[in-house]
Parts: C-alpha cells; sequence; structure tokens
C-alpha cells in the first residue's frame, strides 16, 4: 500500500478561548499516565451525495468550531499537571492511499494501518506537542478512513469517544444550518462564556466544572443530541507530585521491536451462547458476560500460543461504579486497573471465574477509597501493585494487555454522510493486546481486534475452539 501526504496544519478554534481559562489543571489519575496515544480509526464507505475534497473541508471547519467548546484539546502542556489552552491548535492531516477501502478492510495489515494514524503508538511515551492529531485518509474508489488521536495524558477511551460524539454533532449542526442559510448569534460567543452567564445552582451541584452546553440547542440549529464536557479534574484536582518518567522494566511501556500481525476476530450472538452453554455445562454457576467469556477463551489461547503462563491487566471504567456516579461524558482519565494471574494448563472456562473476580475487586466500596484524602495514593497503589504482580511472578510469564470498548457509541460516529463501516481502536505498535468492540454487522455480537508477533499470532488463530466460534471474514456487506 503506498499513502503520500496531501497536506497538513493545524486547526484552531473557531472562537478565542477567554483568558481566565486559559490554565487548565488535569486530574490527578492524568498525572499518573504518560504522554502516549490512544488511536481510533472510522472507516466510512463513499457517499454518492459528497465529494471526498468537501468531506475534507466539512470536517475541517466543523472541527474548529468543536474545539471550541474542547478548548484544552487545542492547548498544549505547559507542566506535568496543567495545560496552556492557548489555541495553537490540533493536528490535521490530509493523506492520499493507492488502495481502496474493501482492500485494506478485508485484509488488514499492522505495518499498513498504522500509517493510517497521525502517530504510531507503540506503548511507549511519546514526545508530540499536540494533544489531539487527525488524519483524513482518501482512498481510491471514494471511501475515507478518519483517524482520530487523543493523548492519553489527558483522557481515556471514554473521553475520546465524548469527543467525537460531540465533532459529529457539530458536524451533523453545520449541514443542516448550512441547508437552512441560519447562523444562531449565540455562536459568535464562545460557548463556555455563554454557560457561565447562565449558571444555576443545579450546575454547581454536579460538583464538575462544566466547559460547554452545545449553544445550537434552538430551531433549525438544534443537534441531534446535547452534549456536556465536563472535566474530572475540578473533583480530583492535580496533587503536582508525581513522577511520570517511565520505568526501565515497566512492561506495559516497553518498545517492540518485533513484526507484529494484527487479526479481527468475530464472535456473533449465537455463538456467544454456545459458548455459555458449554460453561454452564463445565459447572460454572454464575451469570457470565459476553466480555468475560469472550477474554477467557482468546486468554487460553494467547497463552497456548506463548507456551507458558500469563497476566493479565484489565482497566475498569469507573465512571457508573463510584457513588454517585459521575456523568458518562466526563473527560479525563477514570479508570482503574485489575488483574488476574492464570496458567497455561487452565482450561479456557475456569478462566471466565478468574476474569469475572478480578472486575469485581474494582466495586463502589474499593473505588470510594478515591475520595479520601489519599486518593492520589490510592490510585498510585492500584497501579503500582500491577506491576508489581508482574514483577513477582519471574520471567516466565507473559502480559496481555485487554480492554473493552463495547457500550461505547463509537458506531454511532455519524459527521452527516454516514455512519463508519467498520471501527478500530489502532494500539498496533503494542505487543500483546486485545480490543474487543460491539460488532457492526452482527447484531449482540462482538469483534476482537488482536495484535500479537507474527509467528505467535499463527499459533493462536489455530486454536480448534477458536475457530469454532469465530469468523475471520465476517465482512458483511460492505459495498
Amino acid at each position: 500500500m503506498k499513502i503520500s501526504k496531501i497536506c497538513e496544519e493545524l486547526i484552531k478554534p473557531s472562537s478565542p478561548t477567554p483568558h481566565e481559562l486559559r490554565d487548565h489543571k488535569i486530574s490527578f489519575i492524568d498525572e499518573r499516565i504518560p504522554h502516549s496515544s490512544i488511536p481510533l480509526i472510522l472507516f466510512f464507505k463513499k457517499n454518492e451525495n459528497i465529494t471526498q475534497s468537501q468531506i475534507c473541508s466539512h470536517l475541517k471547519t466543523s472541527l474548529s468550531q468543536t474545539l471550541t467548546q474542547f478548548y484544552p484539546l487545542a492547548g498544549r502542556m505547559k507542566s506535568q499537571y496543567s495545560i496552556d489552552c492557548n489555541d495553537e491548535g490540533a493536528y490535521y492531516q490530509e493523506s492520499k492511499v493507492d488502495a481502496s477501502l474493501l482492500d485494506i478492510i478485508k485484509n488488514p495489515k499492522s505495518n499498513e494501518l498504522v500509517q493510517l494514524t497521525p502517530y504510531n503508538s507503540n506503548g511507549s511515551s511519546s514526545n508530540f506537542q499536540e494533544l489531539l492529531a487527525i488524519q483524513v485518509n482518501l482512498f481510491n474508489g471514494g471511501g475515507i478512513a478518519i483517524s482520530i488521536s487523543i493523548s492519553h495524558k489527558i483522557g481515556d477511551g471514554s473521553s475520546l469517544c465524548t469527543f467525537i460524539i460531540n465533532w459529529c454533532n457539530t458536524s451533523e449542526g453545520l449541514i443542516r444550518r448550512n441547508t437552512c442559510c441560519t447562523d444562531s448569534p449565540e455562536m459568535l460567543s464562545h460557548p463556555c462564556q455563554i454557560l457561565r452567564k447562565n449558571t444555576t445552582s443545579e450546575a454547581s451541584n454536579t460538583h464538575m466544572s462544566t466547559f460547554l452546553k452545545n449553544p445550537s440547542n434552538t430551531g433549525a440549529n438544534k443537534v441531534r443530541k446535547d452534549s456536556n464536557f465536563v472535566s474530572i479534574s475540578s473533583t480530583f484536582p492535580p496533587r503536582g507530585i508525581c513522577d511520570d518518567t517511565p520505568k526501565e522494566k515497566c512492561i506495559p511501556i516497553h518498545p517492540v521491536a518485533e513484526n507484529l500481525a494484527v487479526k479481527r476476530f468475530i464472535f456473533t450472538s449465537s455463538n456467544i451462547g454456545k459458548m455459555k452453554a458449554k460453561l454452564i455445562n463445565w459447572g460454572y454457576n454464575e451469570n457470565a458476560t459476553r466480555v468475560e467469556v469472550i477474554l477467557a477463551l482468546l486468554w487460553k489461547c494467547f497463552m497456548v500460543a506463548k507456551g507458558c503462563n500469563s497476566v493479565a491487566i484489565i482497566p475498569v471504567n469507573i465512571r457508573q461504579i463510584i457513588v454517585p456516579p459521575l456523568n458518562e461524558n466526563s473527560f479525563g482519565n477514570f479508570f482503574l486497573v485489575t488483574s488476574c494471574v492464570a496458567s497455561v494448563e487452565n482450561e479456557w472456562c475456569s478462566l471466565v471465574g478468574k476474569i469475572k473476580s478480578a472486575i469485581r475487586r474494582i466495586d463502589g466500596n474499593y473505588v470510594e477509597k478515591i475520595r479520601g484524602e489519599d486518593g492520589f495514593e490510592f490510585v498510585n497503589s492500584n497501579f503500582k501493585q500491577v506491576g508489581e504482580l508482574i514483577m513477582s511472578q519471574g520471567d516466565d510469564i507473559r502480559v496481555l494487555r485487554v480492554s473493552s470498548w463495547c457500550k461505547f457509541p463509537i458506531y454511532e460516529a455519524n459527521f452527516g454522510w454516514g455512519e463508519p463501516i467498520l471501527t478500530m481502536v489502532a494500539f498496533l505498535g503494542v505487543k500483546d493486546n486485545i480490543v474487543l468492540l460491539d460488532s457492526k454487522e452482527f447484531l449482540g455480537g462482538i469483534e476482537a481486534w488482536v495484535v500479537m508477533a507474527d509467528q505467535e499470532m499463527t499459533l493462536f488463530e489455530q486454536d480448534k475452539e477458536l475457530q469454532d466460534y469465530t469468523s475471520l471474514d465476517a465482512i458483511g456487506d460492505l459495498n
């Protein structure tokens, strides 16, 4: 695949950020996270009603308007715990891909997919300055892929989805406004200034600092969903004492030197039902979730391919676990990490209980400790426990990083020309990594994106039960 850069620029907010909003503090959880990227790629088939050139122009305009709302993403880190919201801009690139969209989707290759992203996240700390980066890839025949990366230093996967859905809402609203030829006078002001003029006691009761309420909410300017951008740092302010320098033996941020392979495995709803039936026949009496069952099988295949025992690292989104729960649109890192150990001799059915027990540990009582005076120390301890567990297992063990993006609304990302036909979390340089997403093609199904060393992937996909329960080529109707 040949890919060539057409242009690159910085997209600035359409309205300047007021001086009083220039200094944005990140949370004490953000402090613990290295400055690496979270890349997501959205693939869209050709729309006969809009050209690639029109799409690019529209994306830049709507991105500029959205950055006025999500103004920290257009700034730069000025210290370990604060962002200078200086409107310097988000990175934007357009690239021409000498291949068709279908060619890329039907035969995904790690070394090709990574070229569709603005920054190649290999799991290590990054030296890029932009907190948000966009790459729009134009395929032969009219399809496009939009790659969106945010710095993990300021947000997690949930934060990225919040930004994307709000960008889509702005984009759709812009299309309607262009169609109706109307303008909202409120759009001339910065949304946060509008919000400050209309602050209510209800807003203060949220104990959060709300960056925006979408100003285009009347008449022809009404967007599909109202959107709130809520800063977690108001409740969990930074401590300014954290050293996030990568440690030599910090496995999760080790760079990768070998050739990697990426595969997508589809678990349909009916096959997940068969897996749960087998689990019951095996003697497991608790109600297992789709994610727990699928991770168990994939973890077993991983250990067989590696030929050794393993530690699975699982981040848990705690927005809805903490009491009272946070707004799902809360922006920033708000997760804790759990882990479990297994032997290569374990049956996959036995791994379901290990995974469920590990996730259950991150319950309301556990998470409540984050609110106390020692909240920062609690988070620090949670992150360190995983590393300590890995080190205690010796050299003959392999780490599997797993994450679930299921129930995140990424397939609702409609900029105005249709929803994506495929979405992938492009941790393509992170070895031994599994990401689960809801299936676009099969209702109730899950797709698993697996990244492993080339030779080990060959062993991984030869597992008989994995072959029975999944399909590698269930692409569906993409034409």
